[in-house]
């Protein structure tokens, strides 16, 4: 690979390593406040010795925005993601903007299964295209990977081997009700004897005129003295023990003649009587046989396997839903999140012991997920508060910092003065206590029509816009805080006139929308509603949302509002185990960043990570946005 024209050499190399470590999630406030109380005093002493700082975020705060940020110091206008979920422009359904597959793939070539999501270079590939040795692990949005010669293996955005984000299965001998959140998950099972037969669902199978799972027989005993549950899979046994987790069960899947797909999965029991009952993750790309490509060199990823054997491959591995479903208990997910900070923790070290000069980037995500699905113990304004639960729980994100600090301070005795040490997060986090119904306000005020009127008690109000009248709607929202116009001549129905009256209707929701007030308090929900030619600029403008709402401390888009949905209500209390957020305006959730040398810059955001890195080693990309940091 050679460098870009907008590359250039500027000087000496500064440095002889640059150390990366990206823990997402950690917030200023909360980081500053324990640093005060002497609970981290690894990041106390890089901060008293070097620099601390907190750092700007991306508009909007998510997290595969941000990363991508970081990676190619440019904004969402050059990278192109702009949020979880967009739009599919041909017939306006919500769309998985971190993962999408390889419709033209018509011969199923591995290689080829899924198209890359991140636009541009990123930092590690200009460095490696200059000779300078580049590894990064568990990188967010780099899914599917470029194959060149720095070391990747990637994060946020891998799928599951049925080619998803995951989702997990759960066996139950109860009767789940339909209504019951989850339900379509549950895979009923009945016990006889002491035994009971079921299955595992791996992928898909591609048939000539139809599609099926493949699947392999499971046989459940159950203990005489009921202290425990084996399992008999595909060859393997595994014994369960309540609340414990198994270990790596590998899988193979027939998928056709002679060809066979393997996967990892680990089980958690979660009771024997009354119901047996129980936890299976979504079925891993296994590290050892990836069924699809996963890291750069694709055969990366299995020397990691053959230094530490099996480990978690999905981009986002922390099952937040089977916590929120009741399908494990805060501790069978906390269990979850250690191990996961373990393995990419052994990778990490094992990249150490053997980084001997350029680039390594390592990146732990379980600080994100316990800050989501704990945060009701840091805000007794919450919905969900209660006195006994911050008393059991109160201590686990605290926990996750020192977690983090102690990791720090052992990378920390590796760091020489030929090291640059860059410690960052994505993003912050704050409370989410009320959800907002976006599309219900554009349906309130007179930008979006519906064919039949939602009722009160509707709490979904018609996702994937079933209600929606597209000839007579203006405006509409996908996503976490994403709003499109419904433009003549880009939308499939559309009836806005591009160019000046787009744009004064974009300024009127805008004006209208910052006034937008919660009906329980008077409250104004909304700190600033941003149109895109304002925060955006590059050649990928065009893909972005029209506008892009940024809340105030407490509040969020609604999970209804992602997909298309526009309940009766305007806003609601969230009663979710999801009660923190970052989805907010970016002002409100500044991430970190810690260097042990000073930070010579008063108002650092993402995008100076990147030029940053490049000068540390005498380069200079004069396309990145970013200014130089140390």
């Amino acid at each position: 690979m050679s460098l870009n024209s907008s590359v250039k050499k500027v000087g000496d190399r500064r440095y002889k390593k640059v150390l990366m470590i990206g823990m997402d999630g950690l917030d200023h406030k909360v980081l500053s406040a324990l640093m005060q109380s002497g609970d981290l005093p690894n990041f106390t002493r890089l901060a008293e010795t070097g620099g601390y700082t907190s750092l700007a975020t991306s508009n909007p705060a998510q997290s595969p925005v941000a990363w991508a940020t970081i990676a190619t110091g440019r904004n969402p206008g050059y990278h192109g993601i702009y949020d979880f979920l967009n739009r599919r422009i041909s017939d306006y359904m919500p769309v998985l903007a971190i993962l999408k597959q390889n419709p033209k793939n018509i011969f199923a070539k591995r290689e080829a299964m899924f198209l890359s999501i991140l636009h541009g270079d990123t930092f590690w590939d200009l460095t490696q295209a200059a000779g300078i040795p580049s590894t990064v692990l568990k990188w967010p949005m780099t899914f599917q990977p470029k194959q060149n010669d720095a070391k990747l293996f990637c994060g946020l955005g891998v799928p599951d081997i049925k080619g998803g984000l995951g989702r997990y299965a759960f066996y139950s001998t109860r009767d789940v009700p339909k209504t019951e959140e989850g339900h379509e998950k549950v895979i009923k099972i009945n016990v006889s004897g002491g035994k009971a037969k079921t299955h595992v669902a791996g992928p898909n199978i591609s048939k000539l005129l139809s599609r099926d799972e493949a699947k392999l027989d499971m046989l459940i005993t159950v203990k005489q003295d009921n202290t425990g549950v084996e399992l008999e899979i595909d060859g393997y046994k595994a014994l369960l023990a309540i609340g414990q987790w198994s270990e790596w069960i590998a899988l193979s899947f027939k998928m056709g003649r002679n060809k066979f797909t393997t996967g990892n999965v680990k089980f958690c029991l979660s009771s024997i009587a009354p119901d047996l009952e129980f936890y299976m993750t979504p079925v891993q790309i296994s590290p050892k046989d990836p069924a699809f490509v996963i890291s750069s060199p694709d055969d990366y990823v299995k020397e990691l396997a053959a230094q530490q054997g099996d480990f978690y491959t999905l981009g986002m591995p922390e099952d937040t839903k089977a916590l929120e479903e009741k399908r494990i208990d805060e501790e069978a997910f906390i269990a979850m999140c250690d191990e996961i900070v373990d393995e990419q923790e052994k990778m990490m070290w094992f990249e150490m012991d053997r980084f001997e000069e350029g680039l390594l980037a390592s990146t732990f995500f379980s600080t994100d997920r316990i800050q989501h699905m704990f945060w009701e113990t840091k805000d007794r304004d919450h919905p969900l508060y209660s006195e006994e639960y911050e008393r059991k729980y109160g201590h686990v994100i605290d926990d996750y910092y020192k977690k983090m600090d102690r990791i720090l301070g052992d990378v920390m005795q590796k760091v020489d003065d030929q090291t640059a040490l860059l410690v960052f997060s994505d993003h912050g986090f704050s409370t989410f206590r009320r959800t907002v119904h976006i599309n219900t306000w554009l349906v309130q005020q007179g930008y979006m029509q519906l064919t039949q009127k939602v009722e009160a008690g509707d709490s979904e109000g018609g996702t994937l816009f079933q209600y929606v009248d597209w000839k007579n709607t203006q405006a509409y929202a996908v996503g976490f805080g994403s709003i499109y116009l419904n433009i003549k001549g880009r939308e499939k129905t559309g009836i806005v006139e591009p160019g000046a009256a787009a744009d004064a209707l974009a300024d009127k929701i805008v004006r209208e929308m910052n006034q937008m007030k919660d009906p329980a308090n008077g409250v104004v929900a909304i700190k600033k509603v941003y149109k895109n030619s304002d925060i955006y600029s590059g050649n990928l403008i065009s893909e972005s949302p029209d506008l892009v709402v940024g809340f105030e401390d407490g509040y969020r888009a609604s999970w209804q509002t992602a997909i298309g949905g526009a309940p009766y209500e305007l806003m609601e209390d969230n009663l979710k185990k999801w009660s923190g957020d970052h989805i907010v305006d970016p002002s409100v959730v500044p991430g970190i960043l810690l260097s042990n040398h000073k930070i010579k810059i008063d108002d650092p955001g993402l995008m100076d990570i990147a030029p940053t890195v490049l000068s540390c080693f005498g380069m200079q990309d004069e396309s990145m946005q970013g200014r130089v940091l140390i």
